[in-house]
């Protein structure tokens, strides 16, 4: 159980991080609050109190950060809150910070080919990959998808679907 004390002393902090903005550098990325919640609620199965509880970050303040309403907790706060959900160091880094001028915008299949991510707790290969990146075009630029073409469409993506369910 948290104590008044300690939960007083974290609220406090989280006030001063929004105001004081910490680490100008950096700002959290939006995917941090889906990221949390994914393995909050799908991961861990953790309501919003459980989690608070565990890592003693108020449970409004998380709620924020979920929403993307709070985008420059502490590196501390992040760290808590990460071991609370048992977030793997590497996908924490990789979608918890984002340089606040970087605007560059990258294609969906970019971020296919650069990044290293998981289904059902595998981590996809250069061939699966591949496979998402070519189900991507077809939804997105191959498909006519008019009334006439719909029926061949949707054949020509469930077995491209039927291809991935295969490789994963």
């Amino acid at each position: 159980m948290i104590n008044d004390n300690s939960q007083q002393r974290h609220t406090q902090s989280e006030k001063e991080e929004d105001e004081n903005g910490r680490g100008s550098a950096f700002a959290v990325s939006e995917n941090f609050g889906l990221l949390l919640k994914h393995y909050r609620v799908k991961v861990k199965d953790m309501t919003l109190k459980q989690l608070e509880e565990s890592c003693q970050v108020s449970s409004s303040y998380l709620n924020r950060i979920e929403r993307g309403e709070r985008l420059s907790p502490s590196w501390p706060t992040v760290i808590r809150i990460a071991e609370s959900l048992e977030i793997p160091y590497s996908l924490l880094l990789a979608t918890t910070f984002q340089f606040k001028d970087n605007s560059t915008e990258q294609s969906l299949a970019d971020l296919l080919i650069r990044n290293n991510y998981f289904i059902n707790g595998k981590v996809l290969n250069k061939e699966t990959k591949s496979l998402l990146i070519m189900i991507n075009e077809f939804i997105l630029e191959e498909s006519e998808w008019s009334p006439q073409s719909k029926v061949h469409d949707l054949y020509r993506l469930s077995e491209m679907i039927d291809e991935l369910k295969m490789l994963i």
